[in-house]
């Protein structure tokens, strides 16, 4: 019995130096903290034959150019992960279309510059990688600055929806 105790006792060290290890922030970096009740993405609905459930405290989300092969410019885009593994991007192309309070029409037609459109906002969804493109819905916004917040529904041919609110902003400089 004497010579168990020794090696509990140093397995409980070790055990406790890596849990203290793995809470340690790098110096310099704080995490994002919720900003909001909304803060985040919550999206439920089906794309392509999968059901969708999302519900992300902390999704990536960029503000920049984030649908190449189309030039540079301005996109508001926010990936997380369902509930099952996906991957789900979450692209709008024309974020000058955006007016909070407003509740604005998905287009539902192709365009060459997406960017142009001011009167309905251009959605591209992507699973896995996967591109489709929302053919119709609307989008009501509930703020457009630092943050971007709305509520959504998206339709997608084959009969597809997604429903959802997302409350999002980019992280500052030192958050991870």
């Amino acid at each position: 019995m004497r010579r168990r105790i020794p090696g509990l006792v140093c397995g409980l060290l070790v055990g406790l130096a890596l849990i203290a290890t793995a809470c340690v922030t790098p110096e310099g970096s704080t995490h994002r903290q919720p900003e909001a009740v909304d803060d985040g993405v919550q999206v439920t609905g089906v794309l392509g034959g999968s059901r969708i459930a999302i519900a992300s405290g902390a999704p990536e989300v960029s503000f920049r150019d984030c649908d190449g092969g189309d030039g540079l410019d301005e996109d508001v885009c926010w990936v997380a992960r369902s509930i099952d593994g996906l991957t789900l991007a979450f692209v709008i192309e024309n974020p000058a279309a955006l007016v909070a309070g407003e509740t604005i029409a998905v287009r539902n037609d192709p365009c060459d510059h997406c960017d142009d459109v001011t009167d309905q906002v251009v959605v591209d969804i992507r699973v896995n990688g996967e591109q489709r493109r929302a053919t119709g819905g609307t989008m009501t916004v509930i703020e457009v600055a630092e943050r971007v917040a709305a509520r959504f529904r998206l339709t997608f041919p084959g009969g597809d929806d997604l429903t959802g609110t997302f409350n999002v902003r980019e992280l500052r400089p030192g958050e991870e």
